[in-house]
């Protein structure tokens, strides 16, 4: 035999890898962004111009009659005291076009998972921005009245440029505070309060933040916002009770695991008499981070019970398969002494009570007498420590599956 014939085939990698999977969202993005860019500079730029130009134009006309005109497209005509006319032409450059289509890219790439939200941070940035550019173009105009066609230039070219620059960076700034939510509204029940006070043992990352001692009474106190205007007085009942409650299921509840145990088990009897659907969240939750077994055995003993209900997100279906998982792994012995440590002094032996069974003999074959079933035998004493709890999502290092 020779050692060729030893020589083992080479390992074929699979093609798409971990880096590569990301790659491809990536380039996604960077592609949408630059199409964002591309076709909205093609299709808006000419448009927003002569926009702007018709307004620096109107706007300076009202401050001095007589002296400005914007019969011209894209042009503000600017009428001196000296009788000399000055043609100020609302340039690609002088436009906001460029900052409005970056706020838009970043907007739909980086921040669109923040949906209705966004959308309002971005026609809220796209305001500030314009009204900012307007008044650079209407201070350059201006300049150009009083001082003539040198002043007008120096202003647009200097003091113009770092307008436009913090113009941009003040507009995306609005826009991601406006984006994001509220430091007291990071975490809250029904009525806004703010619970983002969460238990040392469900410290994870993901799980929201710690507020700082003092803000829970400036939380709870109530304000006035856009949204809160808008569920009150413009969206339709239906629809705010909808958005409410889809708000309410991807909301983990924190001061659950400040409660003893019994207080959370019967807390969660609660949320799930409710529907796994409507607190969906904080029941992945607990089935995640709690590590007391009687409190995990009532999550399961409630989810098992509503297997009727329709799967309506992940977060259900994952609540089902942990039920499955956590109630196979846990005899029902197990489950009672987590639920009653009485019962761990009972020595007495517990007998077995035998089920009668129909033998159902193959097809084609004379039933064969079936053997005297031996009499039961004594069951084993119940042991006096407390069983470990066998979770398949946290394994021990006895119970890894070999």
């Amino acid at each position: 035999m020779s050692a060729a014939g030893l020589a083992l085939s080479p390992v074929h990698r699979p093609p798409r890898r971990g880096s590569t999977r990301r790659l491809l969202p990536v380039l996604l993005d960077l592609a949408v962004a630059a199409a964002i860019c591309v076709l909205g500079f093609r299709h808006v730029a000419g448009p927003l111009q002569v926009l702007e130009a018709a307004w620096v134009a109107r706007v300076l006309g009202w401050i001095a009659p007589g002296q400005a005109s914007g019969v011209l497209s894209q042009h503000v005509l600017i009428f001196p005291d000296d009788g000399g006319i000055i043609d100020a032409v609302v340039t690609a450059s002088c436009s906001s076009v460029l900052s409005v289509l970056g706020l838009t890219a970043l907007t739909a790439v980086v921040l669109r998972s923040r949906k209705l939200h966004a959308v309002g941070g971005l026609v809220v940035a796209v305001g500030a921005l314009l009204v900012l550019n307007h008044g650079r173009l209407l201070l350059s105009a201006w300049a150009g009245l009083q001082w003539g066609e040198g002043a007008l230039v120096l202003f647009h070219d200097w003091v113009g440029t770092v307008w436009n620059l913090v113009a941009t960076l003040a507009g995306f700034l609005l826009m991601v505070w406006i984006t994001l939510p509220a430091l007291e509204r990071a975490e809250q029940d029904v009525a806004g309060r703010h619970t983002a006070r969460r238990p040392d043992s469900w410290a994870r990352p993901g799980l929201g933040y710690r507020a700082p001692e003092g803000d829970e009474r400036q939380g709870r106190r109530r304000r006035s916002t856009l949204t809160g205007l808008l569920h009150r007085h413009v969206l339709p009942r239906r629809l705010s009770d909808r958005l409410a409650a889809r708000r309410e299921a991807a909301r983990v509840d924190y001061r659950l695991g400040h409660l003893p145990p019994d207080g959370r088990a019967e807390r969660i009897q609660e949320l799930a008499a409710d529907g796994l659907g409507a607190h969906s969240a904080t029941l992945v939750a607990v089935a995640t981070y709690e590590t007391d077994p009687a409190v995990l055995d009532c999550l399961a003993e409630c989810i098992a019970a509503r297997q009727w209900e329709p799967v309506t997100d992940a977060r259900v279906s994952a609540l089902r398969l942990w039920a499955r998982g956590w109630l196979l792994a846990r005899p029902a012995v197990d489950r009672d002494l987590a639920r009653h440590p009485a019962a761990r002094r009972v020595t007495a032996p517990q007998q077995t009570v035998p089920v009668a069974r129909i033998a159902v003999p193959p097809a084609g074959r004379p039933a064969a007498p079936r053997p005297a079933a031996p009499p039961p035998a004594a069951a084993p004493p119940v042991p006096a420590a407390a069983p470990r709890p066998a979770s398949f999502a946290r394994p021990h290092d006895s119970e890894t599956p070999r």
